[in-house]
């Protein structure tokens, strides 16, 4: 893969990444914090998550095409790394309190990665169409 169309991947996963924090924060944050009351510095957090999200990326990094093997043992590894990461980076904020809240915390990482690899195989499976598409319109005009 260029170099380049990877960086183009990670900010298209970036914009992912943070809508998809934006909803679970909405949907689990009066859960963990209830008594919880937010400026307007709140709107730094998805964005912040978004950047946080993205960084592991590099691990799924390969300049030649990965077999299955090695790409579900990267899968695995950027899971892992961005799990550790984010719920790191909670607890230093005082975000997480007890193993309940990161319980929950790390399952809502777990559900925004794959709602995120979710939406990401659509976009490009309907990229794949289009281009197969494309093709047979190319090869009917012989």
């Amino acid at each position: 893969m260029n170099f380049r169309i990877f960086l183009k991947q990670c900010v298209m996963q970036f914009f992912i990444i943070t809508t998809c924090v934006n909803l679970a924060i909405a949907i689990v944050g009066p859960v963990l914090m209830p008594e919880a009351t937010f400026g307007f510095y709140a709107f730094y957090s998805p964005l912040i998550s978004g950047i946080l999200g993205t960084l592991p990326s590099i691990i799924l990094f390969s300049r030649k095409e990965l077999n299955l093997r090695q790409t579900i043992i990267r899968k695995i590894l950027h899971l892992i790394v961005l799990e550790g990461l984010l719920t790191i980076f909670a607890l230093i904020n005082g975000n997480l309190s007890d193993v309940l809240s990161t319980a929950i915390f790390m399952s809502m990482v777990f559900m925004v990665y794959l709602a995120v690899n979710l939406i990401r195989l659509g976009l490009e499976n309907r990229d794949a169409k289009l281009i197969n598409e494309g093709l047979k319109t190319m090869q009917n005009r012989k």
